[in-house]
């Protein structure tokens, strides 16, 4: 190797030693390497808060529920499709699974998990419909009331992102399902 392609290769080495060691400083170098790394006992304290509520509006859920669904400006009216709903405890009472049949057609139906992530403190919903598809949804809880706003976790096929919904628990034996665009809402209403 000449001396002259040693040195370029020697100031290439330093050049890049000396970029990289400035934009690291001028980034907060090693203070946004430390706030990177958590423990997961950081994570756990950090879920606490939500862990308590999220565990019961989950518990409130398990049983079987007729769903009411009404299209927007349908406030008086018989509903546009009625189901009913089963949800069960899957592994514990941090995660649900449910399954869906439309009652005039039994052609129709859904299933699904849901349940809440202590690493993230985020709820999670996956679910699987007859004549839609699949959507993967995570959602945010609203510590102050029984309401947990989700989003999409990726675009869909066609690469559209699916809608956002919110969950709002009204008391034990009701829960409303909504899109944030209000097109249409679902009533679930417990079975006894």
């Amino acid at each position: 190797m000449s001396p002259y392609r040693k040195h370029l290769r020697v100031a290439g080495f330093v050049f890049g030693l000396v970029i990289q060691a400035t934009s690291l400083a001028a980034q907060g170098g090693q203070q946004a390497r430390r706030l990177a790394t958590t423990t997961s006992s950081d994570a756990a304290l950090e879920a606490q808060p939500a862990l308590e509520p999220a565990r019961s509006i989950l518990r409130h859920l398990v049983g079987r529920w007729r769903v009411e669904v009404r299209f927007a400006g349908n406030f008086d009216g018989p509903p546009d499709a009625v189901a009913t709903r089963i949800v069960d405890t899957l592994f514990d009472d941090l995660r649900l699974q449910w399954t869906e049949v439309e009652d005039d057609s039994s052609h129709l139906s859904s299933q699904g998990v849901i349940g809440f992530d202590t690493r993230t403190a985020r709820f999670y919903s996956t679910a699987v419909h007859s004549g839609a598809g699949a959507e993967f949804l995570t959602g945010t809880l609203n510590l102050v009331e029984p309401v947990v706003t989700f989003a999409p976790m990726a675009p869909t096929a066609g690469g559209q992102a699916s809608e956002s919904f919110r969950w709002t628990m009204v008391d034990a034996d009701h829960f409303i399902w909504a899109p944030l665009d209000r097109g249409w809402r679902a009533v679930l209403t417990r079975e006894r």
